[in-house]
């Protein structure tokens, strides 16, 4: 009898329950605009963790869509004497605001895919950081994307390495550059 209620035991234990359906889009949308407004009150985001955003400031692109097509910035924090700012990083071939189309991000992957999640006329600041370390500063940036930022609501793969990334509506923290 003992012997029929461990092999009973050990069966359920075996049995793995099934991996959860992933976000839907109105999930993600929903979840970025929770993040915004809790951290639209600077009590809930501490010093602590801006300045853990200033030490390692994991990649952020602001994405948007433009008559059909996607196009993106990439944003940086810089200091200028005084406290971290947002600027962005006006890339080659990039017009004066920054923005330059992005063709190829289909191949990167993402899932859930991003399109569905940005509506005309809007933008989204997309927080990114490498699964897998490889090394301390990789580590540091996927820690600031969850404490910053959130759960991460995707992920996708660039230049084979796999990323996390979280959807928000804004900036936190920091002032944007003028």
């Amino acid at each position: 009898m003992g012997w029929l209620t461990l092999t009973s035991a050990g069966c359920s234990y075996l049995h793995r329950a099934p991996k959860p359906a992933p976000p839907t889009q109105q999930q993600i949308m929903a979840y970025a605009e929770q993040q915004a407004a809790l951290r639209k009150d600077a009590s809930l985001l501490p010093q602590e963790a801006c300045d853990q955003l200033a030490a390692a400031t994991p990649g952020i692109e602001e994405l948007r869509t433009n008559h059909g097509s996607l196009e993106s910035r990439q944003w940086t924090l810089i200091t200028n004497g005084f406290a971290p700012r947002w600027a962005f990083v006006r890339a080659q071939g990039a017009g004066p605001d920054g923005w330059a189309p992005k063709p190829g991000i289909a191949k990167l992957d993402f899932q859930p895919p991003l399109e569905p999640a940005l509506t005309a006329g809007s933008s989204h600041f997309l927080a990114y950081a490498p699964v897998e370390s490889n090394s301390p500063e990789d580590s540091q940036k996927l820690a600031t994307v969850r404490e910053v930022f959130g759960a991460a609501q995707g992920g996708f793969t660039w230049r084979g390495r796999k990323y996390s990334y979280t959807l928000t509506s804004e900036l936190p923290c920091f002032p944007q550059q003028q």
